[in-house]
């Protein structure tokens, strides 16, 4: 699937986090430290003290950074910056998606958002910056990665299962080899053919390596079963077609493992939610 390579939102990497939201308890030799609880006008502004110019988050805007943090350690101690994949890189990314949950209340990835870890420049790093902080920016749709801009915080907008950021129900339109051309949204009460179904964590999958298609097409298979209801995955072989979204290269590059799950019907639309039906509630056998 291409949809969520459509337009990438780039990472910055940096180590894993030692304090919550806030300005650091000591500053770097520059004198710079940026702060949490603010937002950009746009994802990647501010990332040096001479450009740095944060709005707060009832203005207009298309980042947010809910965490800023220090690296120490040897991690510190490098001349550059955590080059990304590096085992510093990872640790940073893994340790702000965690934080992102508790910021927002679930995964980011079940909704509308991109993750971005931003470091100092390599100016910064030179003048001794240690921190590293954790955006959040709000995108339009699954298949637009385009920054939706704001005028308010994102604290707590996945801990409502109606969330309008959420994924929720679609009416896919696919080419002849069944790959996603476009994905517009629908009401899952309304007529839809598609609907996200969960995360499969593509966990075992060596770091580096490509996202096979037939482990996302199996390891889809399941979420959607656990989704609708069922203890396995033959009924929903046999009834619906799973359209896997995987991470972006960027994305896989910092260390995401997340794999969207959208089930699909070619059949009849329908015209509610399959989450819990059970066996009896599916479509028709294909």
């Amino acid at each position: 699937m291409v949809l969520r390579k459509i337009v990438t939102l780039l990472l910055a990497l940096a180590a894993g986090p030692v304090a919550g939201c806030g300005l650091l308890t000591s500053e770097a030799a520059s004198g710079f430290v940026p702060q949490a609880g603010v937002c950009h006008q746009a994802p990647g502004d501010n990332a040096s003290g001479k450009a740095y110019r944060p709005v707060d988050c009832t203005e207009r805007h298309e980042a947010e950074t809910f965490l800023v943090s220090r690296i120490a350690g040897p991690d510190a101690e490098s001349d550059d910056p955590p080059a990304t994949g590096s085992g510093a890189a990872l640790r940073a990314y893994y340790s702000c998606a965690t934080a992102a949950r508790e910021f927002l209340g679930d995964d980011w990835a079940v909704g509308r958002l991109s993750l971005r870890l931003v470091l100092p420049t390599a100016e910064g790093w030179a003048a001794d910056e240690r921190w590293y902080r954790c955006d959040l920016v709000e995108i339009v749709a699954l298949d637009l990665f385009e920054p939706s801009p704001r005028a308010n915080s994102l604290k707590g907008a996945l801990g409502s299962p109606s969330s309008p950021l959420r994924h929720g129900c679609y009416n896919a339109a696919l080419d002849e080899y069944r790959e996603l051309k476009s994905l517009p949204p629908a009401s899952c009460t309304g007529p839809h053919r598609t609907e996200f179904a969960g995360i499969w964590w593509a966990d075992d999958v060596p770091y580096g390596e490509e996202i096979l298609s037939e482990e996302m097409m199996n390891g889809c298979y399941g979420v959607i079963a656990r989704y609708v209801g069922l203890a396995d995955d033959g009924e929903v072989r046999r009834r619906l077609l799973p359209l896997p979204l995987p991470p972006t290269d960027e994305d896989l590059a910092a260390g995401e493992t997340s794999v969207l799950c959208l089930l699909h019907t070619d059949g009849k639309p329908l015209t509610r939610s399959l989450a819990g039906v059970g066996v009896r509630g599916l479509p028709p056998r294909r």
